[in-house]
């Protein structure tokens, strides 16, 4: 009604109730069909327009809100993600490919489920990675862990179009077939990264402080590997012997990338892989290690001059094909391997000529009747000799060679006696020189032998000297087992050199054999040999060892019997050097 009482005109609308209904059950299809993960609405996750009849859309290219935003979220998550339920090479079947651009070098990938994305290792060896494999060391592959896929028939018909139509046979003429090999892109550009590293530092010899690895060396001796994590620099925990347990309570593991550039630290250094062959290792931040040593230790950027592993040369061949991929289990059939003989340089042509050229620099492993007799009659026991020393009586002369079947010996019984008797006098003048040097070495204690280890065969060295973090004092050390750098011994004069240097070397011996039972070693032959190489044996030969572990667990006792041995007036005792 009007204000005047009469009629108010009201405006007509239009029924659009059975439209809203409509687009309310579009809503909802939508809705459901979004939860129970199937394909979206191609309107509302901006596809192609569906057409009702040719030239007219169709009413769903008008539906916007919350229903059509929600759907093109889950449609972008959807394309991002691999869709591994669908074929490994659909894309390829398709003829899809792209071009990634790795330091100025364009290589091609394709897709694999879809979405992730793959490089042909061939093509990687061939223009990226040929000028970092033919000089870096092998021994590299080990530090990374690249899984490599086998490709299917699609893919390398994708390959070879690639290779033919659009680089005119840039990466060879040889076809591509299931035989060939996949890696991730990602892991390509990463593993660049560390060749590029690797290259710098061994060939090059350029080393710079935000280098993603390197070595730290501690007052100038001590040398201690580093990664950096998250701009962080870590180092390995097992360096640290003494402080371990307080520091596991403060470490962090490195993995992946991270994980390899450490490795290839280590491989410089020559440690063995045992240390670090898990896929995780334990380390320490290098901010946290610093609060343990006293103030004014330095800690310098280092990088040794010549290191375990060094560049290989440029000639040698043999370097691709994937080896440093991880390669699947199954591998496809590939053509009969030739044997070792035929493939000799000399042109052996058979087992017999090959073991015939090795018996002739062989050492001899068995004594025949006369040479026994030889080593009798010159107070010898053929049994208690090494192949090495029997070699050595053989060349001197004082024993007969082996000799060939119909070989006859022409000297006469008389001057073979005569020639003996000259031989074993020879032999005991040297023994008597040697003698009274050896008397005036001979360590006092008892030292308990350590046996002769298995070795495997190796470019390292197995046992060598090296300085190590004891009780904060930098030492010289030597392995135990061969290979394997962590467990350490020390020999006498170098314990009471840096610890105690005012304890006479035979209060040293007492106070640790007699009262605290510590058990003191003789090293085997590899042992030895290094010590004397490295002038320790000067005071003592062989010189007593003692384990890094026992003086660990003993040093809080030798300390206090030290500080009672200083109160009594000081003995004479033999100058260490």
């Amino acid at each position: 009604m009007s204000a005047n009482g009469g009629p108010m005109p009201v405006k007509d609308e239009r029924h659009d109730e059975a439209e809203i209904n409509d687009l309310a059950r579009k809503i909802k299809e939508a809705k459901l069909a979004q939860t129970a993960g199937l394909p979206p609405n191609p309107m509302a996750g901006g596809g192609p327009v569906a057409m009702a009849r040719p030239g007219q859309p169709a009413i769903q290219q008008f539906f916007s809100g919350a229903a059509s935003t929600n759907g093109t979220a889950a449609a972008g998550k959807a394309a991002d993600a691999p869709q591994l339920d669908k074929p490994v090479d659909e894309e390829s079947k398709k003829g899809k490919f792209g071009w990634a651009d790795i330091e100025k070098v364009f290589l091609p990938f394709i897709f694999r489920y879809t979405t992730e994305k793959y490089t042909s290792v061939r093509m990687v060896e061939r223009k990226l990675l040929h000028r970092y494999l033919q000089v870096l060391p092998p021994e590299l592959n080990s530090c990374t862990c690249i899984r490599s896929y086998y490709i299917t028939d699609a893919e390398s018909k994708l390959l070879n179009e690639i290779n033919l139509k659009h680089t005119d046979c840039t990466f060879g003429k040889e076809a591509f077939t299931s035989k060939d090999l996949v890696v991730k892109l990602k892991d390509t550009r990463e593993f660049h990264k560390f060749l590029d590293l690797c290259h710098k530092k061994l060939v090059l010899k350029k080393s710079n402080a935000s280098d993603r690895c390197g070595f730290f060396r501690i007052n100038g001796e001590s040398v201690v590997p580093y990664t950096v994590k998250e701009g962080v620099k870590y180092v390995p925990l097992f360096y640290f012997e003494g402080e371990t347990d307080h520091l596991k309570l403060k470490s962090e593991s490195v993995e992946g990338w991270d994980l390899a550039y450490l490795k290839f630290c280590c491989k410089v250094q020559g440690i063995r892989n045992e240390l670090f062959a898990n896929d995780t290792c334990k380390v320490v931040a290098l901010d946290e290690i610093k609060g343990h040593f006293p103030a004014g230790t330095t800690f310098e950027d280092y990088w040794p001059a010549k290191g375990s592993i060094e560049p290989v040369p440029s000639s040698r061949h043999g370097v691709s094909a994937g080896n440093w991929t991880q390669k699947p289990a199954g591998q496809p059939s590939a053509k009969p391997i030739q044997s070792a003989v035929q493939m000799q340089p000399n042109g052996l042509q058979n087992l017999n000529q090959l073991s015939a050229l090795n018996a002739a620099y062989r050492l001899p492993q068995q004594l025949t009747a006369a040479q026994l007799q030889q080593l009798s009659l010159q107070g010898l026991q053929g049994s208690q000799m090494t192949g090495q020393q029997l070699q050595q009586l053989i060349r001197a002369g004082l024993v007969a060679g082996q000799q060939q079947p119909g070989q006859v010996r022409q000297q006469q019984p008389g001057a073979y006696r005569q020639q003996l008797g000259v031989d074993m006098a020879a032999l005991q003048r040297q023994q008597q020189r040697q003698a009274p040097a050896a008397a005036n070495k001979a360590f006092p204690g008892k030292l308990t032998q350590i046996k002769e280890f298995p070795m495997e065969k190796s470019n390292q060295p197995p046992y060598k000297l090296q300085k190590a973090l004891i009780d904060q004092k930098i030492v010289p050390c030597i392995n135990v087992r061969p290979y394997v750098f962590h467990d350490l011994m020390m020999s006498l004069p170098d314990f009471v050199k840096h610890f105690f240097p005012d304890l006479p070397l035979e209060k040293s011996r007492e106070m640790l054999q007699e009262i605290l039972k510590v058990v003191l070693y003789k090293g085997n032959t590899g042992h030895q040999e290094i010590l004397r190489q490295e002038g320790k044996c000067q005071l003592y030969d062989p010189v007593p060892l003692v384990l890094v572990k026992d003086i660990m667990t003993y040093m809080p006792q030798i300390k206090y019997m030290f500080s009672s041995i200083t109160s009594e007036p000081a003995n004479k005792r033999p100058r260490v050097n």
